[in-house]
């Protein structure tokens, strides 16, 4: 039976009601902390109860009932009374309303922290009544409109709101920490942040800036590795939206000259979304940088991960062997943590032990024990692995190599019998190798440790709502490095651009990767300290596809675009 530390507030309730055993709420809760899949879907599929028997189940418990939410005459000032971007970061819709109170209907079990979060941002008292989901996002798409449209209400409204204010929230430079902290926990701050969240989580943005200029306050979106810009909004509002972000990360916000780190816990729309804070005092403010780690969207299964047959199965070899060091590489961004954790779920049973030290731990998985880096405390990656020698460890990852302290450690559990993971960064996998020689370690404690190098990068893929065929011109072959007889008659494709994908032509991205096996012959070479190229040429003599390979796959298969694969490769 699998132990839950803090079960779900559905699923203990589903639990205190008998319709689920407490063993089966322990499997439930160890597919939603897996996938990302929320509790109410998994109970649903599993048919252990159905959609409307769960929704009375629910209504029961807060004391309400289930309406047939298509069957309702709800008036157009009732839908005002309750702002678009409230709807959707809540997942509510209003059906009755007056001067001091409102009833939402909602589909899912409402927290006391979400209740008193609602009551604060409509500034009246708040009841609840039970619907179907699919009839709560109809709705809302039906009322309120599209959601680019939102951002500029919001603006809008969010202006006119500070004017009415006066004074209280105009603090474009104000050093009154208490003024400051009464502006960030204003209402038309707090709905302007959550509008924010909401939009980067539904564009499926991987990172959101806040970045105070002098004339300007600008807000981007990294998405599928490239920035772009919302609607930015008035200069002076940078102070307060920017101490909102700190009062939910739990930071200091009247420390604004040196960085801090924090973490958000948040429900955006249904989903769990972890937000990871990073503050960072400029000339004009400071910039806020949020990494948005969403369960459900990233799925750490190494099928997943969309590598080659050859690669998946040679990865999944080696990381089962009983030590040696594996090692991923790449640029920043290119997904390297992600393979790695999938690499470990894979091999996270209960007779091996395995330990992380991570700078920051981007995930978090039951049964492996994870350490935070904090270079400041003086808990560094070398402590930490020396730490972990003494812990009784089967295997090891480390966040990143980079310096001889670390490297010697890796290599050092390694020939204890350890099997040890890491990343570098470096342009390719054979590059790997000479970086670690670069560093000092010895050629023939590498030679007889490193098991694989897996080099990856991560190809934005064409959107299939505007996805267009052409035909190659030679120019292009060219490009790719191929003959126009390994083309034939096959289409290129490239995406036009679209609503769905924000007219850029692309939606999502896909890994291209090459994996370098330490073979006897690689071993040799590493030895006589060679140098990059040759253990290069040796590895693809040996029949090793390199990334351009796997791009230019890609390209054929029609997945992505010759730009692309040719600015990563």
């Amino acid at each position: 039976m699998v132990e839950i530390e803090f079960m779900d507030p559905l699923l203990q309730l589903v639990v205190n009601q008998g319709i689920v055993e407490h063993d089966q709420a322990g499997e439930i809760h160890l597919e939603h902390e897996e996938t990302g899949k929320p509790i109410r879907a998994i109970l649903v599929d599993a048919e252990y109860l159905g959609e409307d028997q769960l929704l009375e189940v629910i209504a029961a418990y807060l004391g309400t009932r289930v309406i047939n939410l298509p069957a309702t005459d709800i008036a157009p000032d009732i839908i005002h009374s309750v702002p678009a971007s409230v709807a959707r970061m809540y997942s509510v819709v209003p059906t009755s309303s007056d001067t001091s109170s409102v009833c939402l209907a909602v589909s899912d079990l409402i927290s006391p922290q979400i209740m008193d979060e609602l009551m604060f941002v409509l500034t009246r008292d708040v009841s609840f009544v039970l619907a179907r989901e699919e009839d709560i996002r109809t709705y809302i798409n039906q009322f309120y409109g599209d959601e680019s449209a939102s951002v500029n209400d919001m603006l809008s409204a969010l202006e006119s709101e500070f004017e009415n204010a006066g004074d209280t929230l105009s603090l474009g430079d104000s050093e009154d920490e208490k003024g400051i902290e009464e502006a960030a926990g204003s209402t038309p701050v707090i709905r302007f942040v959550n509008l924010v969240l909401y939009q980067a989580v539904n564009d499926r943005a991987s990172d959101i800036h806040f970045e105070p200029f002098e004339k300007e306050f600008k807000i981007r979106y990294r998405v599928d590795g490239a920035l772009y810009e919302m609607q930015p909004p008035p200069k002076r509002l940078a102070l307060p939206v920017i101490s909102r972000v700190k009062v939910m990360a739990g930071l200091n916000i009247a420390e604004r000259r040196v960085p801090q780190d924090g973490r958000i816990q948040l429900s955006i729309g249904g989903r769990p979304i972890d937000l990871r804070v990073s503050t960072l005092p400029t000339q004009f403010g400071e910039s806020v940088v949020l990494r948005v780690l969403d369960r459900s969207v990233v799925s750490l299964e190494i099928e997943n991960l969309g590598m080659p047959t050859e690669i998946y199965e040679q990865f999944n070899y080696d990381i089962k062997k009983p030590h040696g060091i594996i090692i991923v590489t790449g640029p920043t961004g290119s997904g390297k943590t992600t393979t790695l954790y999938s690499g470990l779920r894979r091999i996270n049973t209960l007779e091996t032990k395995i330990l992380t030290a991570e700078e920051p731990v981007e995930y978090d998985i039951d049964g492996i024990i994870q350490v935070p880096i904090n270079e400041i405390a003086g808990n560094t990656f070398g402590k930490a692995l020396r730490a972990f020698l003494r812990q009784d460890p089967d295997v090891m990852m480390v966040g990143e190599i980079r310096d001889l302290e670390t490297a010697q450690i890796a290599v050092q559990a390694s020939l204890t019998g350890h099997l040890v993971f890491s990343t570098l960064h470096t342009n390719d996998s054979a590059g790997a190798v000479t970086r670690l020689i670069d560093m000092d370690v010895e050629p023939f404690l590498l030679s007889s440790t490193l098991e694989a190098v897996l080099g990856q990068r991560l190809v934005r893929t064409i959107c299939e709502h505007c996805k267009t065929a052409y035909k190659p011109d030679d120019d292009i072959i060219e490009r790719l490095e191929l003959t126009r007889q390994e083309v034939g008659d096959r289409d290129f494709y490239y995406g036009s651009g679209c609503s769905f994908c924000n007219e850029t032509g692309y939606h999502g991205r896909k890994g291209i990767f090459e994996y370098l096996s330490v073979t006897d012959a690689v071993r040799e070479l590493i030895n006589l300290r060679s140098p990059t190229l040759v253990i290069r040429e040796k590895a693809v003599e040996q029949g090793m596809n390199t990334m351009r390979h796997d791009g230019v796959k890609s390209v054929l298969d029609g997945y992505t675009t010759v730009d692309e694969v040719v600015k990563y490769t």
